[in-house]
């Protein structure tokens, strides 16, 4: 089965019930408009791989994800699973290095500021991995010099303080981890 069969419906009304309890927004002045909930929480399947590592690429867990993220938010025009080199600038014991993170772009160059539809379109990604965090299996997500993880989802976004600059603090990107071996998910 392939995993766009896995996409469930709800009702109207689950949905917006879920979206409203799971769909928190970026605060502060670095916000665009967040989308209603009804839109952000479209109770996608779990996701169906088990957590791995890989020494190139995705892995199948992190692959999924990314797809259900572009199928949802086609404005994101690439997402890529960074490099493999420790050199290339990622944290030691970046999700990159495993294969379950990616970096998504909406139209806007790497390394340069956003436009405000990139930024929109890139804001809606971040609410979109946020409010079905669960079933995608999502550790944490980086965007505009915010951070959200699984493990203190209760608390929100949090100022990110792992970069700076335009891409170190991932205002030209959406970053987004996916569990690995180890997180108990």
């Amino acid at each position: 089965m392939s995993w766009k069969t896995r996409i469930v419906a709800l009702p109207l009304a689950a949905v917006s019930m879920v979206g409203a309890m799971a769909a928190p927004t970026l605060a502060g002045e670095s916000t665009v408009a967040a989308e209603t909930a009804p839109s952000l929480a479209l109770a996608v399947a779990t996701n169906p791989y088990p957590a791995s590592s890989v020494r190139t690429g995705y892995t199948d867990r992190a692959r999924w994800t990314i797809n259900v993220l572009r199928d949802n938010r086609p404005a994101l025009t690439s997402c890529h699973h960074g490099n493999f080199d420790p050199d290339y600038g990622h944290s030691e014991g970046s999700y990159h290095y495993s294969g379950n993170a990616g970096d998504c772009y909406a139209g806007n160059t790497p390394g340069q500021w956003p436009g405000p539809i990139d930024k929109d379109q890139l804001q809606r990604a971040a609410n979109f991995l946020v409010a079905n965090a669960g079933p995608l299996k999502v550790q944490e997500v980086i965007w505009y010099g915010k951070i959200w993880t699984w493990p203190r989802r209760t608390e929100g976004w949090r100022t990110y303080t792992g970069g700076s600059g335009v891409v170190g603090g991932h205002y030209d990107h959406v970053h987004v981890s996916i569990a690995r071996p180890g997180d108990s998910r």
